[in-house]
């Protein structure tokens, strides 16, 4: 593969894309969103709420919608794709769903009207919302053909066409700490020094601490766990050698070392998708024949529940006994229960997830590509101007750093990263700060200042632009060496394909992850056809080595499903903290690393002498942070929509309180209904937007002219209420518009969709083009 050969060009920007492309689609067509509209009574409390006298037309009027909303709310319930999606994500949602189907639909008191609610927010995240998670989100690779003008779509048969069922680490953690309560198990695993501590004679060294001194044989039998040689033959070397009396001794000593953590013994099992095929390495190493049978055993029966599970695909009621089926083996192996962090929606709460592809083949041609490029590229220049304006920041916190610890020995890098991270993350910190700047240059460029009050869109230009965002955004360089690559959403607005062949549509930015890779994922990466071209690509791009951090389980977007999956042999992992499953072969203790200025910036130098940029061993946690400081426009009571060519930048958004929208404290179904039309009129929103509760994680669609999802918003709001009147409630249009769905199954049905993208800077971190 040529050096290129996975790029094109980015029109005449100088940037380029990759020629591979994440199609991220819902897995409910885009017209539910319509399930639960209804104009005729918006339209009835309007006229009502402007003074005139129709009060009984408006009641008949909601008393009607809400007996439609009850008789959908029972379709969608029964229907069997919903059940399996709900069974996945919360299999506790069905007896909401039973519910719904066994009561009377015009009986509605409390417990049914939270049962609609609660089925409506499902709803609109199935139909509204382009995320990967099972068959409600599956994954699908594409091409960029820049070669071809017309864009090609060939959906299959079926919505998935390939599913996998995987267990959650987390699950496979806990059945393996309770396998290790038994000793004659634990004996065969490696004890390992844990990743963020490092051992020199009898001191173990801590960040940010002084040494802990250990007696000879607690720094003998330390020195030994070296995280590959099984505790029963450390225990025996000892013995031979005379340091131990018995492997009794020997076990409660390694024991004790756990309990002061300056030791981990356990299977070591990785927080990724590859945590089963290392216990089942773990399993397979024990050396007791009679204890390997057994504990095979009891493992192939967990993965035999699982694999029930997996063969239920499309069957939901076959599907919740198999679930049910497996929770009950795993709270019977583990003593836990098979869920955590109840009530949330948003992350790794069950023992297993199910990934799959989508049934489609698509390639995107140039027509899209063509009127992307320019307009994205002054996006892309303020996103570099944002890295290495952190990257100058950071570069300048570590200087700092070190002149503070400089003392008479070298300065460490696991206390350089432990101090450095609250200096980035403070609120008056080179992130924020930056961040802030970023919006203010933006604002400028685009002339918001000559937006009329309550203008609904700015229109530009990019010719217009260009020049000037060079100006005001004019970084050389990007801010590290990963920096170099971005990753934008795009949507794309078109009433079908036709459409887009034919140029009649729009480009919908919708978020733009700077310094992020989202082709090396947990998620995405497995489905590519060819796993090894990914990584050579990147190595094309970013050069052969990538530094993976090992987090602490607690680290905020940690989990099975959010971490890397194109390992390389020339990857390091960096032990910074506590951390489970560290690769020894690979493992850099960040204790043993120490700081030194370098030709160009502040480098962290190995044990082997391996040089490596500081701020590229922050890469991964500056990604995650720049999401959120990457911010076009300022918040604001209004911010029109800014549309550069043919691409929406920002969305029109209007951005208020809990106390102001007055939906806070309404009780009664039509009066909350009647207060959800008063504020749509003051604030003069679409009827069809998505709406941000400061409290909630993320943001839900709302058609305001429906009564179930008024009832919804008011119920937000006021569980918003809870936590103070100024939490802020932010809404966006929509766009697109759901009849503008152009990714169809084979039965023509459209789906909200958007294109992940991998876009490379032409210049790198060092300031060669490549």
């Amino acid at each position: 593969m040529s050096v290129m050969s996975h790029r094109v060009p980015l029109g005449d920007t100088g940037w380029s894309v990759w020629r591979d492309v994440v199609l991220r689609t819902a897995g409910f067509p885009a017209a539910g969103l319509d399930a639960f509209a209804a104009p005729e009574v918006a339209a009835a409390a309007d006229a009502l709420l402007a003074g005139e006298d129709t009060a009984d037309l408006f009641d008949k009027a909601f008393t009607a919608a809400l007996a439609d909303s009850s008789a959908v709310c029972g379709e969608i319930a029964a229907d069997p794709l919903l059940r399996e999606a709900v069974t996945w994500q919360n299999p506790e949602m069905l007896i909401a769903l039973d519910g719904l189907l066994r009561t009377d639909p015009t009986v509605r008191n409390v417990r049914r009207r939270k049962r609609e609610l609660s089925l409506l927010r499902y709803w609109q995240r199935y139909c509204g919302k382009a995320e990967t998670i099972g068959f409600f989100g599956p994954v699908c690779w594409g091409r960029l053909d820049p070669d071809q003008p017309t864009t090609r779509l060939r959906p299959g048969p079926a919505l998935v066409s390939r599913r996998e069922v995987h267990f959650e680490a987390w699950a496979l953690i806990a059945y393996a700490d309770r396998l290790a309560d038994d000793l004659a198990v634990r004996r065969w695993w490696a004890p390992a020094l844990p990743p963020h501590l490092s051992l020199s004679g009898r001191q173990v060294t801590r960040p940010l601490l002084p040494p802990t001194e250990l007696s000879a044989v607690e720094a003998r039998l330390l020195a030994a766990c070296d995280g590959r040689t099984p505790a029963a033959e450390l225990v025996r070397r000892l013995c031979a050698d005379g340091k131990l009396r018995s492997p009794d001794d020997g076990c409660l000593l390694l024991d004790r070392l756990v309990e002061r953590n300056l030791l981990t013994w356990d299977a070591g099992l990785p927080v990724s998708p590859v945590a089963e095929r290392v216990l089942a390495e773990r399993i397979a190493a024990i050396g007791d024949p009679p204890v390997r049978a057994e504990v095979a055993a009891a493992f192939d029966r967990l993965r035999a529940a699982r694999d029930a599970v997996a063969e239920a695909a499309g069957d939901p009621d076959r599907l919740g006994t198999a679930l049910a089926a497996l929770n009950t083996e795993f709270t019977a192996v583990t003593g836990r229960p098979a869920t955590r962090q109840a009530g949330q929606m948003y992350v790794g709460r069950t023992v297993l997830y199910e990934e799959t592809a989508r049934d489609l083949d698509v390639t995107v041609g140039s027509r899209v590509l063509e009127a992307l490029a320019e307009p994205l590229a002054i996006v892309l220049t303020a996103a570099r101007w944002l890295t290495a304006e952190v990257g100058a920041a950071g570069e300048r916190i570590v200087a700092d750093l070190h002149a503070e610890l400089r003392g008479d020995g070298p300065v460490r890098l696991a206390d350089v990263w432990a101090l450095a991270q609250g200096l980035l993350l403070a609120p008056d910190g080179p992130i924020a700060s930056a961040g802030a700047e970023l919006t203010a240059r933006w604002a400028e460029l685009v002339g918001l200042d000559t937006a009329a009050p309550g203008q609904a869109e700015l229109r530009l230009r990019s010719a217009d632009l260009a020049e000037r965002a060079r100006a005001l955004f004019g970084a050389d360089r990007p801010g590290w060496p990963s920096a170099r690559i971005h990753s934008p959403d795009v949507q794309v607005s078109a009433a079908g394909l036709d459409a887009v062949d034919r140029g009649d549509f729009l480009l919908v930015l919708g978020e733009l992850h700077p310094a992020y890779v989202p082709f090396d994922s947990a998620v995405l990466t497995p489905f590519h056809p060819d796993r090894a071209a990914l990584r050579a690509a990147l190595d094309a791009d970013l050069g052969p080595a990538r530094a993976r951090v090992l987090y602490p389980e607690s680290f905020p977007r940690h989990s099975t499903r959010m971490t890397y999956a194109l390992d390389g042999p020339a990857d390091r992992q960096f032990g910074i903290d506590t951390a489970h499953g560290a690769d020894v072969d690979r493992l850099v203790r960040a204790t043993e690393a120490v700081v030194e200025p370098g030709a160009d910036g502040w480098v962290a130098v190995l044990p082997d002498g391996t040089r490596w940029p500081v701020m590229e061993i922050f890469a991964t946690l500056l990604g995650a942070l720049l999401l959120d400081a990457f911010k076009l426009l300022a918040p604001a009571a209004h911010t029109p929509r800014i549309t550069i060519d043919r691409l929406v930048v920002a969305r029109r958004t209007w951005r208020t309180t809990v106390a102001e929208t007055g939906l806070a404290g309404v009780t009664g179904e039509a009066e909350r209904f009647l207060a959800v039309r008063r504020w749509r009129a003051r604030l003069g929103l679409p009827e069809r937007v998505f709406v941000k509760v400061g409290t909630e994680v993320k943001p839900c669609y709302v058609d305001l002219t429906g009564p179930l999802h008024a009832q919804s918003l008011c119920a937000m709001v006021d569980a918003a209420a809870k936590t103070g009147p100024d939490v802020t409630v932010t809404v966006s249009e929509l766009l697109p518009d759901p009849a503008d769905a152009w990714v169809t199954d084979a039965r023509g049905r459209g789906y909200v969709s958007e294109l992940r993208m991998q876009i490379t800077d032409p210049v790198s971190h060092r300031g060669v083009n490549g």
